[in-house]
């Protein structure tokens, strides 16, 4: 069938009755409508983040306390990276106040218990920002997907929906892209990065300024969390306290009894985890619950897909190319597929965060396109749909539009 009639072929209907994913496809269906039919908090906005702060004060994403511009405690780092004071009464040039300021940090003082901590200036001034957080464990590539993810939107991956982007800070984006983007493009494996600094809080890896469509302005700041830097301190935890939306990466070595796997299992000493992913956990019993849905803004990806590009449904859609527009049930199917993917092997505990969170779009991805071999990736790295995610989560905070709103992106129309 593949042969003469491939479009046939991947009918969901011929696909679920030849590999037995039919039951687990009808009970994701059955959790969407469960979603669509249970009401969603009062005080929740449109986009599933707390109603907005008084005018000027945006939330700081280390200490979440309350923080306002404030040109007396302006920071820029000197040649040996170290902060000092920055005084704009010198700079009288408009133009050259206005770049010396892009390139200035913030010192929070809301909270002085907290360690001490800076937010670039661009953060404080393009209105509320948004911050993502990528949840698993080390072993994920976590940290590969969301460098391949901030390459693709630095290359023009976001233009088609019509959102642009700017860097934050021009230096921190320099060292990240030259830190980590080229050495992942030229075939280098990465070393873990902790998200958590030495002083045991979370810090976000990188930022970026978002413009959608309309003209509108968002700082989009990045967190990478693994599992040790979730179990190491309970103020690591804190940060979630504030968090706008989420990213859980699935590693398919850990979640699936695939024989095809056993070699890379072996090879990495790796087992199958039927009890899911203990980052997952901690995560979602920390993130506070209004409801029987958390309303953050979710998405899970099936990361290192490339391991599975034979396997239905994964060697479908790690061929598509990305969406040239957003429908009202952008990623249903995909989602579906993944979800009676891991339903039918791997279990319902690794499926915690799509049954938790209200919008949950599930993907399919691969950050390298390939294994790694000493280190390297002998034919250097192809990333595979590593946008799509986000795109997911940008929907859902209204920065791209989508048909229906951001409140039902994700959860898609009643089918009948």
């Amino acid at each position: 069938m593949e042969l003469l009639a491939p479009e046939e072929a991947r009918r969901p209907g011929l696909a679920s009755a030849a590999d037995g994913s039919r039951p687990h496809q009808e009970a994701f269906d059955r959790a969407l409508d469960a979603k669509r039919r249970t009401p969603a908090p009062a005080d929740d906005a449109a986009d599933g983040t707390p109603e907005d702060r008084p005018p000027g004060e945006l939330l700081c994403p280390y200490c979440l306390e309350g923080i306002q511009l404030d040109l007396s405690k302006l920071f820029v780092t000197d040649d040996q990276m170290q902060y000092r004071a920055l005084d704009l009464s010198r700079i009288g040039n408009p133009v050259r106040r206005e770049d010396v300021m892009r390139g200035a940090v913030q010192q929070c003082t809301a909270d002085p218990d907290f360690p001490e901590h800076h937010i670039p200036v661009p953060y404080l001034t393009h209105g509320r920002p948004l911050t993502v957080a990528m949840i698993g464990q080390s072993s994920t590539g976590k940290s590969h997907l969301l460098t391949q993810m901030i390459a693709e939107i630095t290359d023009g991956g976001l233009e088609r929906y019509g959102v642009g982007w700017q860097s934050v800070n021009p230096e921190q984006h320099a060292r990240f892209v030259r830190e980590r983007v080229q050495p992942l493009r030229s075939g280098k494996v990465l070393d873990h990065t902790s998200g958590v600094g030495l002083d045991g809080f979370a810090r976000f890896v990188e930022s970026l300024l978002l413009t959608d469509a309309r003209g509108r302005v968002r700082p989009v700041a990045f967190f990478d969390l693994g599992g040790e830097d979730l179990v190491r301190t309970d103020g690591a935890l804190r940060f979630l306290l504030g968090i706008d939306a989420l990213v859980f990466v699935v590693d398919p070595a850990l979640a699936l009894p695939l024989p095809q796997l056993d070699e890379v299992r072996e090879r990495w000493g790796t087992e199958v985890d039927r009890d899911g992913d203990a980052a997952f956990g901690t995560v979602l019993d920390r993130l506070p619950r209004k409801g029987p849905y958390l309303e953050t803004p979710a998405a899970m990806v099936l990361g290192k897909s490339d391991l599975l590009r034979f396997q239905p449904p994964v060697d479908r859609w790690l061929g598509e190319g990305p969406p040239g527009a957003i429908g009202p049930d952008q990623f249903r199917e995909e989602s579906g597929d993944v979800y009676a993917l891991l339903r039918q092997h791997a279990g319902q505990a690794w499926l915690r965060p799509f049954d938790a969170f209200r919008r949950c779009t599930l993907h399919i991805a691969s950050a390298t396109g390939g294994q790694e071999s000493q280190g390297r990736y002998p034919a250097g790295t192809g990333p595979r749909r590593v946008l799509e995610p986000l795109v997911s989560l940008l929907a859902m905070h209204g920065i791209i539009e989508a048909p229906g709103g951001a409140a039902s992106f994700g959860v898609g129309r009643e089918t009948r």
